[in-house]
Formats: C-alpha cells, structure tokens, sequence
C-alpha cells in the first residue's frame, strides 16, 4: 500500500531570498548554507538546511517509507504581507519551482502559494498554478496578514478553486494573538491550533462557502474544533452568537471537512476519527517539524487496518486524484 504525506514543508530559496529583500513577514538573513527567520520579534531561529534542501527531504521520506510528499510552505512561508505586485510574482516564481520539482521528482506534489490579499491576483495566480503548472491543491493561512479567511472579497478566490476542483489546505501562521504569546513558546504551542480554528470555524459560520462544493482541509485533528463541537452547536444560533439557526449545524459541516493524523496522542487521533470519520482523515507528518519515521508507525497503531489504508492512501489519492 502506497503512503501520502500531506502535510510536509518545503522552504525554497526563492522564497526566502525575498524575504531577505523585503521588510515583510518574516525577516529573514543568510547564515551559513541555510537561513535564520525572525519569527518573534527579536528571536531568530536558524533553519536547518533539510528546510531548505529539497533532495534531503525526500530522502528521508523514503526511508521512512513515504511514497507521496504534499509540500507547501506552512507556518510562515507566505507572500501575503508584501506589496501585491510583489507579493503576484513571487508566488508565480514559488509555484514554478514546485512544478519543476514534481517534474524531476516522482511523488512529489506541491500546494500552490497564492496572494490571497488582493482577490483577483489570488485568482491569477490560482489559474496558472493549475493550468500551467499542474498543482492540485492551494494553501492559505489562518489570516491574510490579519484579515480573517472568510472577508468577503475571497468569495471569488474559493468559487474558482471550487470550479477548478482543487482542495484548499488550511494551515496555522502568525496568530492574531502573536504580541500577548511570545514568551514560553506560547505562539506555536498553543496559539497555532487556535488560529486554525477560528479560520476554520469563520469559513462554516459566516457562510462564505455556502453552496461551494470546496473541500477543505484543517489540520492537526482539527485543532480545538472537535473538543469545542457540542459548545458550538449548542450556542452558535443564539443572539449574541451569529443569531440564527444553521441546517445542517456547525459541526456537521466542520465534519465534511478533512483533517490530517498530526498529533501526539492517541486520544487526540481518536477523537478527530470519531469527529471526521474515517473517510477524511489524512496522514499528515508536519515534516521537517516532525519526523515521518515516528508518525508512520504511530497512525498505524492507532488506527485498525481499513482505517489506516484509508489515511495513508485512498482518502488523499481521491482528494488530490491520484491515481494507483
């Protein structure tokens, strides 16, 4: 049985050699082969080179027995705090490396990077990473540089993912309570899932993808989301909530939505598999946060036989149209 990755991170140098020449998020320096990004203000972390290295990446999911790689630029490798002319072309100049990278490499897939601060860029770019370039699904963080997922002027952006028939992948950046969390590693360990949650939860609530058939993937098991499910239905209708009656409820639709395995206990893999379903959880290793060779053997452990069958192949190959 063939195993997919779908939530592996790759930084290329394109990428971050903008930053070095932008005053955007985040500030980023040479140092040594690799890079250092200024994820807090004041606090530079160094990038290992497999960050940044695609080829080493790969050899470690192979031998850990990964066959597929869904790569993006997860956490902080987006363009959407830089001026949109700016922000257009080097998402274009990200996507072509991809392609080129599935091109040389087999099994390798990448998610396409988009402007998603000015919606008819968005759409351009969304157009040629699909139609030129071949890429099979798009990422969008948990803000666009603080503005929530759902603001109106994306409606257009998931129409067109929607008509293209390309899932939209959901990842935790830079929160919104980035300057109260930056000491104790507050901003990753905790901030991240409830950034992701929030975005996720705007998209079923404000009704921005009302009448899209839009598949959407919120990592992580969801976050805080399955956890926080039964206060949500029980409270979202009421007047100081959004005041009206959903049908069918959020949680319903927050279940149509996909998730990914990424997670540290086995409570927490249950409970998104009792919450999703097994027919939409993905394996998702969080690689190179995270190793695929302890991933791996913890879903397989966690989830009977069908259902790991399920995460590690059939489930994404639908999603993504992977073919056997």
């Amino acid at each position: 049985m063939k195993v997919v990755d779908t939530q592996a991170h790759w930084y290329p140098r394109t990428l971050l050699d903008a930053y070095i020449e932008s005053e955007g998020y985040p500030g980023c320096r040479r140092e040594g082969d690799s890079y250092a990004v200024e994820l807090l203000p004041g606090d530079w972390w160094p990038l290992p080179v497999h960050f940044v290295e695609l080829e080493l990446q790969l050899e470690t999911m192979k031998e850990a027995g990964v066959d597929v790689v869904v790569s993006s630029s997860g956490s902080f490798g987006d363009v959407d705090t830089l001026p949109t002319g700016e922000a257009t072309e080097l998402a274009i100049a990200v996507n072509e490396e991809r392609a080129a990278a599935e091109r040389r490499h087999e099994g390798f897939l990448g998610l396409a990077t988009i402007p998603w601060q000015d919606a008819d860029s968005a759409i351009e770019v969304l157009d040629d990473a699909v139609h030129r370039l071949g890429l099979r699904g798009a990422l969008i963080h948990s803000n666009v540089a603080g503005r929530p997922v759902d603001s109106p002027y994306l409606r257009p952006v998931y129409e067109r993912m929607t008509e293209l028939g390309v899932p939209l992948f959901l990842h935790p950046g830079r929160t919104l309570l980035e300057p109260y969390v930056r000491d104790l590693g507050l901003e990753v360990l905790v901030a991240y899932m409830f950034d992701s949650s929030l975005a996720a939860l705007r998209l079923v609530l404000s009704g921005i993808l009302e009448g899209l058939s839009l598949d959407v993937v919120h990592p992580h098991c969801g976050a805080t989301l399955p956890y926080l499910a039964g206060r949500i239905d029980g409270a979202y209708w009421k007047p100081w909530a959004i005041g009206r009656s959903l049908d069918p409820p959020p949680s319903r639709r927050l279940g149509r939505f996909y998730t990914d395995t990424m997670c540290q206990s086995a409570e927490t893999l249950e409970f998104a598999r009792r919450f999703y379903g097994a027919e939409r959880l993905l394996y998702g290793s969080d690689f190179p946060y995270y190793q695929p060779s302890e991933s791996l053997p913890f879903v397989r452990e966690c989830l009977s036989r069908e259902e790991a069958a399920a995460a590690l192949w059939e489930n994404p190959a639908r999603l993504l149209k992977l073919e056997g």
